[in-house]
């Protein structure tokens, strides 16, 4: 009992400092008293609106999130992926909201991430870029994520006017991103740009299966 008439003794003593250094006194105190209690409020809510994803972060949004790490070539399915709802001020440029169906990582998603336009085909692979090989090419029946082997076939002059041909291997496990009705979209390294330019324009090339997505 007499430690709480000590400290209420305390409390009375620090208020009947403070106004008598305020100027206004009583009144002024409980003016401060007011904007230390907003302040508070404001903070508080802040902090709820950071926490909740509040009206401050934006309306939450659908998006497609990994669940799961995601290779280059890999091709995004429910089996990695899920629909989640974010914040709007807090998602990345070009985040997708839904998935299609054929969508295949052109660059690494790591688990969690928000999975963006230039996570997805059309756009360099890590160090492989993509390049379009012509319907009329020898063909397998492909999907995006099979690796293939590109070969081309060239005509070698011989002897007496005779011709022969040479088959050349010109990239190996390139990646499929797409495939559509009159091309099949591979991805190869920066050493094989080129030679791979070189076949599709003299339209020798085949494509050989050798690792299915």
């Amino acid at each position: 009992m007499v430690a709480s008439s000590e400290s209420d003794d305390q409390a009375l003593t620090w208020r009947g400092s403070l106004l008598t250094r305020l100027p206004g006194g009583r009144r002024s105190y409980w003016i401060v008293v007011a904007i230390a209690a907003a302040i508070t409020g404001l903070v508080v809510a802040a902090i709820a609106g950071l926490a909740g994803g509040g009206p401050s972060l934006g309306e939450p949004t659908p998006v497609i999130v990994a669940t799961q790490s995601i290779e280059a070539g890999e091709q995004l399915s429910g089996q990695n992926t899920e629909a989640r709802r974010h914040p709007a001020l807090t998602l990345p440029a070009g985040a997708v909201a839904v998935l299609v169906g054929d969508e295949v990582a052109s660059a690494a998603i790591h688990t969690g991430e928000v999975v963006t336009e230039a996570r997805l085909g059309g756009l360099p692979i890590g160090e492989r870029t993509e390049v379009a090989i012509p319907s009329h090419t020898a063909l397998p029946p492909l999907a995006p994520g099979d690796l293939v082997d590109v070969l081309v076939t060239l005509p070698l002059p011989g002897d007496g006017g005779t011709q022969s041909q040479a088959t050349l291997t010109v990239a190996t496990a390139a990646v499929v991103t797409d495939t559509a009705e009159h091309a099949v979209t591979i991805a190869v390294t920066t050493q094989e740009l080129l030679p791979v330019a070189s076949a599709v324009i003299q339209g020798s090339i085949t494509l050989a299966l050798v690792q299915s997505g």
